[in-house]
């Protein structure tokens, strides 16, 4: 269910992205960020590796909107929920972590862009979840 709108891509209800280049901006592992439209980045690691990054402000992410996004910007490697009153379903963090795409808020993804499985990166309070 989109924020705001219900056509895709969901994106920040302003249409920018301030906060997520700004975080991305102070974080030691990432090297360069691009804004490649409607909400997409490529984001490159120190270590050279390439992110293709999918933020959204979708009040609530599940299967069906990863579907749909994945319909509209192919392969991705995160998806970054940019909203604190946002979020996303424990199925779809779920079924994106079987194949390797991470799914977080912000904060999360500042801590998953600390390991090379990203996608696997648990914060404490899923642990218990789990």
């Amino acid at each position: 269910m989109a924020a705001f709108k219900d056509e895709f891509p969901w994106s920040s209800y302003n249409g920018r992205f301030k906060f997520f280049e700004d975080r991305m901006s102070l974080h030691e592992n990432v090297g360069d960020l691009v804004e490649l439209g409607d909400g997409l980045f490529e984001l490159k690691r120190i270590s050279g590796e390439q992110l293709r990054v999918f933020v959204c402000e979708c009040y609530t992410f599940g299967v069906a909107e990863f579907i749909e996004t994945r319909e509209h910007c192919g392969d991705l490697n995160a998806i970054v929920i940019s909203s604190n009153w946002c979020g996303y379903t424990d199925e779809v963090k779920d079924h994106c972590k079987d194949i390797q795409i991470g799914v977080f808020t912000i904060g999360e993804f500042m801590g998953a862009l600390n390991r090379e499985d990203f996608w696997n990166y648990v914060v404490p309070d899923e642990k218990k979840r789990l």
